[in-house]
This record gives C-alpha cells, sequence and structure tokens, in this order.
C-alpha cells in the first residue's frame, strides 16, 4: 500500500484530540527562539494528474488519444494496482463458499451498492461481462418480466452493442424494431410514438448520452401516454456521466445497463471491461447473474452471501435467467476501490471536469469555419461530433502525423466523434483543436 490517504475531517479530529485549536498547537512546545523564520514558500500542492504529467518529461511527445464512443481514458488512483494485487484478491472466482470469501462477497456488496446509488435504483447485480452484453440481459429481463417478446431500440446506440443485440436475435427467441433518430441527434419521439400505436413492445431501449454523445430525454419518453406498461432499458456506455447527469433511474428508467470501464479499469487492447445491471426490487427474480445480500452468521454478526440464486440455477440452459457464471470479481472490485477513493465529491469532480474541457473544446472549434459541429445546441456531456469537410480518415491521419494526437472515433466517411476526460489541460484542448483545423485546411492536399 503506497499511501493512507486522511482528510481534513480526520486531521482536525485528530488535532481536536490532542487538545489544540489548529496543527501549530501541537508545536507549542517548541521554544520561539529555536524555531525557523524563512520567506521561503511552497508551491501549491499538486494533484496525482499534475504530479505524472510532471514527471513525464516525454509528454509533449507522446500520443494523445481523443477516441471514446465506447473505452473511455479517464485518471486511475495508483493505490488500486497494489490493493487489488493483495493475495485476498488474487482468484475472481464466484464465491460460492462464504465461510471463506467474506472479503470477496463485501466488496461485491458494496460495489452493488455503490453502483445502485450511482443508477438511481434499488438494486444492482455483481455479474455481467461488459456493456453490450448487459444490454442484452436486460433486453432478456425486460422480456421475462412483460412476457412480450418485441423490442424497440434507438438507432443511437452504440453499433457494437447493437451487433450483439442482433446475433442472439437470430435465434429468433426474440424480435426488435430500430427507432430511428431525429435531426436534433436524439431518438425521434414523434416516430416512437407511431410505433407504439401499431404494437406494444417489452421495453424501449436508449443510450444515453447516445452514440453522438447527446443526452437523451428519458423522462420524457416516460412521460408518453403510449409507454404505459412499456418498460425502458437505460444503456449507458460512459459511466462517468453518473456522476454529473441525473440519474436514468430517477428519470423513470425501470432497468438501467451500461459499461463501468471508465470507473478504474484501464484501457488494455480491448479488455477487460465491466458490465453493470440494476432495477427495482419488485424485479429482483428476474435479475440476471450474481447477487450479493448482507445476512448474519450463526452469532449474529454480519456477514455475506450469494442470495436469491443457487450455483445450480446458472447452469440450467434455457431456463436461467442468465448464463454468464463469472462475477467478473477483479474488475469490479477495481470499480469498487475507485468510487471508494474518488467519493461522490470525487466522482463528480472528475465529471464536471470531463463535460467543462468538452465544452472548451466544441467552443474552440465553432469559432472556425473550416470544420461543422453538428447538433451543437444539443446538451451534452463529453463527447460530441465534428463534421470534417474532407474525408475524416485524412484529418485524423493529419493530426497523428503533424500533431501526433488522435482526434477521435472515424464514425462516418466525414464525422468523427471525439471525447475529452478529467486528465485533459487547456493547452492540449488548445493543440487538439489547432491539429484538427489544419487538418481540414490541408488534409485534402495530402495523400
Amino acid at each position: 500500500m503506497k499511501y493512507i490517504p486522511v482528510s481534513d475531517e480526520e486531521k482536525n479530529q485528530k488535532i481536536k484530540e490532542a487538545g489544540g485549536a489548529d496543527i501549530d498547537d501541537l508545536f507549542r512546545s517548541v521554544p520561539e527562539s529555536v524555531r525557523m523564520e524563512t520567506s521561503a514558500r511552497l508551491t501549491p500542492p499538486m494533484s496525482e494528474i499534475e504530479i505524472r504529467r510532471y514527471f513525464r518529461v516525454d509528454f509533449d511527445q507522446v500520443q494523445h488519444s481523443f477516441l471514446g464512443g465506447n473505452g473511455h481514458h479517464h485518471y486511475i488512483p495508483s493505490i488500486i494496482n497494489p490493493l487489488t494485487s493483495r493475495g485476498e484478491f488474487l482468484t475472481a472466482y464466484t464465491p460460492y463458499q462464504p465461510e471463506i470469501s467474506q472479503g470477496t462477497l463485501q466488496a461485491m456488496y458494496e460495489f452493488q451498492s455503490m453502483m445502485a446509488d450511482l443508477m438511481g435504483v434499488e438494486v444492482s447485480n455483481a455479474s455481467v461481462y461488459d456493456g453490450s452484453t448487459s444490454m442484452l440481459e436486460a433486453a432478456f429481463m425486460a422480456i421475462r418480466i412483460t412476457g412480450r417478446s418485441g423490442l424497440f431500440v434507438s438507432d443511437l446506440i452504440h453499433p457494437e452493442y447493437l451487433h450483439t443485440l442482433h446475433t442472439y436475435s437470430v435465434s429468433e427467441v426474440f424480435s426488435y424494431e430500430t427507432i430511428r433518430s431525429g435531426e436534433n441527434g436524439r431518438m425521434d419521439a414523434a416516430y416512437l410514438r407511431q410505433m407504439l400505436a401499431k404494437s406494444k413492445p417489452a421495453a424501449v431501449i436508449v443510450q444515453s448520452p447516445n452514440y453522438y454523445g447527446i443526452i437523451e430525454d428519458i423522462k420524457s419518453i416516460r412521460s408518453m401516454p403510449e409507454m404505459a406498461d412499456v418498460l425502458i432499458v437505460a444503456v449507458i456506455t460512459e459511466a462517468m456521466s453518473m456522476g454529473l447527469i441525473k440519474s436514468p433511474g430517477s428519470l423513470g428508467a425501470d432497468i438501467v445497463c451500461g459499461e463501468a470501464q471508465s470507473f478504474g479499469i484501464p484501457l488494455s487492447y480491448g479488455g477487460p471491461w465491466l458490465g453493470f445491471l440494476g432495477s427495482s426490487m419488485k424485479n429482483v427474480r428476474n435479475m440476471p447473474g450474481r447477487l450479493v445480500g448482507e445476512a448474519k452468521d450463526t452469532s449474529g454478526r454480519r456477514s455475506f452471501v450469494v442470495t436469491l440464486a443457487t450455483r445450480e440455477q446458472h447452469i440450467r440452459r434455457e431456463k436461467a435467467t442468465s448464463n454468464i457464471c463469472t462475477n467478473q470479481g477483479l474488475m469490479a472490485l477495481r470499480c469498487t476501490i475507485y468510487l471508494s477513493v474518488m467519493g461522490k465529491q470525487g466522482i463528480r469532480r472528475a465529471a464536471e471536469r470531463s463535460a467543462r474541457f468538452a465544452a472548451y473544446a466544441k467552443k474552440l472549434l465553432v469559432q472556425s469555419p473550416a470544420v461543422k459541429i453538428p447538433f451543437k445546441d444539443e446538451p451534452m456531456f463529453n463527447e460530441f461530433v465534428i463534421e470534417t469537410p474532407v474525408p475524416a480518415k485524412n484529418v485524423f491521419d493529419y493530426c497523428v502525423k503533424h500533431a501526433r494526437i488522435a482526434p477521435g472515433n472515424i464514425i462516418g466517411e466525414r464525422r468523427l466523434l471525439a471525447a475529452f476526460d478529467e486528465t485533459r489541460s487547456p493547452s492540449l484542448i488548445e493543440k487538439w483543436a489547432v491539429s484538427i483545423i489544419e487538418a481540414c485546411k490541408k488534409a485534402g492536399d495530402e495523400k
């Protein structure tokens, strides 16, 4: 363990217990005559992000990525790696034997509690592979609850998630219809009403922020009279958004699912990932995966167990609520430590900083006639779409070659999706904007 963090409240409490009013009182026994007086002033303290940047002598030489869409780069506290390397966490296997797995079970219980709070739901599981399969599991859950096998799915859900859904739909266990997007970059509410008038699905599945980075109006969807007895499945690919935007559950979503990679899990060439899923207690019997509950042992002490499902339940083929038998223990542990260390204020500050950098970046590009920002007036979190006058690949290649910057995901012939996070600096954002503007002016002349 590299350090033990101590809050200001804890420091003040210790000073008070020692009989002092402030930290200077702790040194009152040292005579004034021997105390050193100096005019030296220390520089303000740096955050861990700033310290890392300070010691990266090659900071200006490395390639900076503004890729988003699914995996997102975020600050990962240094304390996570040594804690997850401790002996009691060497295996992520499902803890079926509670008498020897209390540490792992408690970690999963805390994970569920914190994720449920962020999602705005009553209960969360601790056992989904990744965001795309969590959406699929949520769809199956909605089908079990309603008894209907049709789904309405927004076309602004991440393409990889839609591919997963399509793969499973081939078995004809369920069917789905796509709800097109409107000119404002959100799901077309009028078209959704038309579709609901024709048939009633098990659920409407919507991603927010959606694939364009725009925040969907889940509350308005829930208030539609046509949505009576239809569930809303809210999908979140950028978990950090829950630190700033109202929780999907509080807006009316019945099932919330998505990807928690942003919480302490590094981007490592395509994985690992960490799915999450939450809902209300009335639907808990239809919830897939592992669920850890609090109980008491024979001595009346607080303890933790895998609850509401036996091991055999998950190998009952088509009768099981889920055939995913891993509990993603190690990744859930990383997420748990991250959320514990950051706390509510830390998560909110990281989310606010990410949103501010995205807003600043958009402001810089809006000022240039060389690029266009579609949906620029729609609410967003930390991602937005850029339209380029030349092929997006040309712009991407130019920025990588001349500025060592990956400006964003190529999501169309002339569209990029750029993502921002709390580790950025204003100067880097400005460098990013200049490189894109130059690329739009010059990339067309380069092969």
